[in-house]
């Protein structure tokens, strides 16, 4: 009777992690290939317009925010454009092409920040989560864990222990894979979530030492940096550069990502 509950509870949290899987929609709306077909006719503006009404409507997609943040960059509005990239990113991590179009938008702004020396193996296992997007990492894990109960039964229910050791080492590590890329989309949904990155607006703005327009100066940043939020205080936020600067900025110079 144990090996019963054993498999249905096995079973129940298949259907748990199951639950919260979000379905990934096309975009079918026709003012985006409107927008489309202004943004190849090089009427920048009027596409700016369709693909700002769409996101207004509710519709989020990185197909959305990358032809956005084009259009932006065909303006010369470089915040603007960089923001979307941004946003772009956030949906699909994987994509080269955003990374390609960003990194070209980051190098036309005025400051260049150098960012903090990051251990390889966080590098590394950040590249490596950043390869495909949170759904396709919590589809993995669903097959993978999928293995993981048919390993079960085989262990359970097998006759030859031949088959019953091949299961239980087979089904360790599906498990591990099952875990992982779990861990994966949970970090990459809560990067969706928790938007704690803005980008700065404002053609020149001085950061200062504390949440007030009194406070020390410490220094400038211009349009186009990327930050990262810390805390908020009375419509102020201490922010982080990349370098490990950090200071406070008021948020009407800030879009969050």
């Amino acid at each position: 009777m144990s090996r019963y509950k054993t498999i249905k509870r096995a079973f129940l949290v298949l259907a748990l992690i199951l639950l919260p899987l979000t379905q990934i929609s096309a975009i079918t709306d026709s003012r985006f290939e409107t927008g489309n077909q202004y943004y190849a006719e090089g009427q920048y503006e009027s596409a700016i317009e369709l693909y700002e009404e769409i996101l207004k409507s509710g519709m989020e997609a990185p197909e959305l925010y990358y032809n956005l943040g084009n259009a932006y960059y065909r303006q010369a509005l470089l915040p603007a454009a960089i923001l979307n990239y941004e946003r772009a990113l956030l949906l699909a991590p994987h994509d080269s092409d955003i990374r390609y179009n960003l990194s070209l938008a980051y190098g036309q702004i005025t400051d260049k920040i150098e960012p903090v020396g990051v251990f390889f193996l966080t590098r590394w296992f950040s590249g490596f989560r950043n390869n495909t997007d949170s759904d396709t990492w919590a589809l993995i894990s669903i097959a993978a864990f999928v293995v993981v109960l048919t390993c079960l039964l085989i262990f359970f229910f097998s006759q030859r222990s031949n088959f019953r050791k091949l299961a239980f080492f087979a089904g360790i590590v599906a498990l591990l894979i099952s875990i992982t890329t779990f861990t994966y989309s949970h970090q990459q949904k809560q990067h969706l979530q928790n938007r704690n990155r803005a980008i700065v607006f404002s053609p020149s703005v001085t950061v200062r030492s504390a949440p007030e327009a009194g406070g020390t100066e410490l220094f400038v940043l211009h349009e186009g940096v990327r930050v990262k939020l810390i805390q908020e205080l009375n419509n102020w936020y201490e922010i982080q550069l990349e370098d490990g600067s950090t200071g406070w900025m008021h948020a009407e110079h800030l879009e969050i990502i």
